[in-house]
């Protein structure tokens, strides 16, 4: 049974999953050994010895937590033999790239290296591929968790990426702006009111494997909860989970652009406790307590990365600027850092909780992130809370699906 747990003053104390968020009470109380029966109690401490017993109230704030970030699925090629059994195939081998070693409250998750994040050369398990990080235009699917009061119609996960270029040799690292072709239209500058690209998720995708009890539950959950009443009476209960499984969860869901994501609730599930659950719990609540989202991302095929501010505009002005100009930073890799929080109710102005930036603890420590981690070479790579994969900045899908034609 999922839940929040911790200590107070050398007291375990347990908090169900269920629990809504929000201020509450705590009343606490501290009974003698020789408390008679009918004992009675004073506040504080029983300085009157005629008390048995010392009693408190402390008040506290219920949230939820944000956690369990890994990368589930990598499409470029080179990254195959690792996530799939065999070529082609998509049957998983159950490899995953965790923030680090640890589990939501800091205990060892089981995961070793080179299973953590950011993946980068050396996070490949194979020999033949140590150098390999990952060629722009390939997606990464990933999948994170939520606990508390994030199974509303309107509720999201808002994730923001920023972008650096770390250097051949990882010994150096600095923010850039990113620029990409489209057709016609030449570099534009992701985040610019030209970058219109839509970027889209399909929940059911065959090489995500979601669980079937996941979209079973969650479509049991849709049908009870969000259907209205003449939804409902257009068909059973157990029409709308197989019209959920089979069509809606296949469907493409927007996200957003490359610049912002908002994982919306139709591309997440619910998987809460279904055991142990005192009969005056609603199960489908306790079911709705724990949250899990699944998202995708990648970078253009072709793209090039400048020092962040790098005025392109005047320099396309003086004729200095085709795709080999020095200005472009090649070479080494481009780095994708996630800064991940959660919305409620659809209010985008006050985001609900922080996967690194909350006021007291940073989830993607407690995780177990490694910020300086060295290669097969002894390299240390300068990363940062937040950093999930390392792009080549001169190695792209396109390469790949170039006609080979004999001279």
């Amino acid at each position: 049974m999922g839940g929040y747990s911790g200590k107070s003053v050398g007291h375990p104390f347990y908090l169900p999953v269920w629990v809504d968020e929000g201020n509450y009470q705590i009343e606490f109380r501290n009974i003698a050994e020789n408390a008679p029966a009918n004992f009675t109690e004073q506040q504080d401490a029983n300085t009157n010895l005629t008390h048995h017993v010392a009693a408190d109230t402390v008040a506290v704030e219920v949230i939820g937590r944000l956690y369990d970030f890994h990368i589930t699925d990598i499409s470029d090629y080179n990254w195959e033999n690792v996530f799939r059994k065999r070529m082609g195939s998509p049957e998983p081998t159950g490899v995953s790239y965790w923030t680090g070693g640890n589990g939501i409250d800091g205990d060892p998750r089981g995961n070793l290296a080179p299973y953590v994040l950011p993946i980068r050369p050396g996070s490949h398990p194979v020999q033949g591929f140590r150098n390999a990080a990952v060629k722009t235009g390939y997606h990464f699917k990933f999948d994170l968790k939520t606990k508390g009061n994030m199974f509303g119609k309107q509720d999201g996960i808002r994730i923001t990426p920023t972008f650096s270029f770390v250097s051949k040799d990882g010994t150096t690292r600095q923010e850039v702006d990113l620029y990409y072709h489209r057709g016609q239209e030449r570099l534009i500058r992701i985040g610019s009111a030209q970058d219109l690209e839509k970027r889209f998720v399909v929940l059911n995708s065959r090489l995500r494997n979601v669980p079937g009890t996941e979209l079973g539950d969650t479509a049991r959950y849709q049908y009870t909860y969000e259907l209205s009443e003449e939804e409902r009476n257009q068909g059973t209960l157990a029409e709308h989970m197989v019209r959920f499984v089979d069509q809606t969860s296949h469907l493409k869901t927007w996200v957003g652009r490359y610049d912002w994501m908002i994982l919306p609730s139709q591309i997440r599930t619910l998987i809460g406790p279904k055991t142990d659950i005192p009969s005056s719990v609603n199960v489908d609540r306790a079911n709705a307590a724990i949250q899990h989202w699944y998202g995708e991302y990648s970078l253009p095929a072709d793209v090039y990365a400048v020092s962040k501010g790098t005025d392109l505009e005047s320099l396309a002005r003086q004729n200095r600027l085709d795709e080999k100009a020095t200005v472009f930073l090649r070479g080494g890799y481009i780095v994708v850092n996630f800064n991940i929080e959660t919305l409620r109710s659809g209010n985008t102005n006050a985001p609900h909780l922080q996967y690194i930036h909350a006021p007291l603890m940073n989830q993607w420590q407690m995780e177990g992130f490694d910020n300086s981690p060295v290669d097969g070479q002894g390299r240390s790579w300068p990363m940062q809370d937040g950093d999930v994969v390392l792009y080549h900045a001169d190695q792209s899908s396109r390469n790949d699906f170039q006609s080979q034609v004999p001279h």
